[in-house]
This record gives structure tokens, C-alpha cells and sequence, in this order.
């Protein structure tokens, strides 16, 4: 597993720094139409329309471009898998995948010692500052973590930002395998003589 990480190691880091650079997109959109709520009170806050549709855009497009990194890995892949050359693998999608979000679980794990712990400062002040982390490693999802349901915010919920790696781990695991497969879901135009 090691020698995947290191051989893996550029493309595990450019999925990360996708993520961070779509995070900070979803976060100054979610910052930019939060000022459309209809409340101002933090105690009351509900996210306006605009500002769910901005974050859902946000997390679709991040998807999107995880998608097509991950199908044209597979793609290139594909004749290595072909020949059973070593170290290679249908799931190094998934693996690739994980590894890209274990900064991701890192932040979820100390949240959820922050809340379960909270009256320990030091698990306080932890799940605190991870919580920062989170929303500038995982901005995208801002809005939609600003839904209130009983009462709370979903951000509040640790089991939040453990369900957020989800949609990545998923998309980037399929669209390596359906690279694998030279699956398109569209057919791409041949190219014109000239």
C-alpha cells in the first residue's frame, strides 16, 4: 500500500487541492448570498434559496471535476489493468479517494471529540478549531450545512462531516471504474478531417 501511496502521490494531492480550491469557491459563494437570509439572528439563521442553490451548484462541480480527473486516470489505466501489471488495481479509484479524504476524516474525528468531550477544554477547543478547518477543506458544502433541523445547524451534527466525504469517495470510486471500462455517458464526436 505504500508504494501505491508514493506512486499515487500527485494525483492523491492534486484531488485535495481540487477540493480546497472549490471549497474556497462554495465558501465566498456561501458568504456572498448568506447576506439574502431572511434572518439575521445566528439563533434563527435559515439559509436563503439562493444560498442552497449556490452550495448544491458548488457540490456538483467539485463532483464534477473529481469525475473527470478520476474517469481519465482510469481511462489511462485501463491497459495496464488490461495486462495485471503490478500494482494495479480497478479500486485504486476508491483508495486514491480515501486518501484524498483522510485530511477530511481527521477534521470529522476531532469535531466529534469536541462535541462528545466538550466539557474537556482541550477536546473543546480542538473540535473548535477543526470545525475551522472544516469549512475552509470542505466550503462547498456551506449551505448546506446551514440547515437548521431541530433547532440546530447540520454543521453542528458531528455526523455531518463524516456523510460530506461520501459524495467524493463514491463519484471518484465509479468514475475510475467506469474509466477502467471506457465507459462514456455520452459519445464523444470523432474528429473532422480537414
Amino acid at each position: 500500500m505504500l508504494t501505491f501511496l508514493k506512486e499515487r502521490s500527485y494525483d492523491i494531492v492534486k484531488m485535495f487541492i481540487y477540493q480546497i480550491a472549490l471549497s474556497l469557491f462554495g465558501l465566498s459563494l456561501a458568504l456572498a448570498t448568506g447576506s439574502r437570509s431572511a434572518s439575521t439572528d445566528l439563533a434563527t439563521y435559515q439559509p436563503s434559496a439562493l444560498q442552497l442553490i449556490t452550495s448544491i451548484f458548488s457540490v456538483l462541480f467539485y463532483l464534477f471535476l473529481v469525475c473527470y480527473f478520476m474517469w481519465e486516470l482510469g481511462a489511462k489505466d485501463s491497459s495496464r489493468i488490461a495486462r495485471g501489471e503490478e500494482g494495479t488495481s480497478r479500486l485504486a479509484g476508491l483508495y486514491m479517494a480515501l486518501a484524498a479524504s483522510s485530511v477530511n476524516a481527521l477534521v470529522a474525528i476531532f469535531i466529534t471529540l469536541g462535541n462528545f468531550l466538550s466539557n474537556v477544554p482541550f477536546f473543546s477547543s480542538l473540535g473548535g478549531g477543526a470545525a475551522v478547518v472544516g469549512l475552509l477543506t470542505q466550503g462547498m458544502y456551506t449551505g448546506l450545512l446551514s440547515i437548521r433541523v431541530g433547532g440546530d445547524p447540520l454543521n453542528s451534527m458531528w455526523f455531518m462531516w463524516f456523510l460530506t466525504m461520501i459524495p467524493l469517495i463514491v463519484s471518484a470510486s465509479l468514475a475510475y471504474l467506469a474509466g477502467t471500462h471506457d465507459f462514456h455517458l455520452f459519445k464523444p464526436k470523432p474528429p473532422k478531417n480537414m
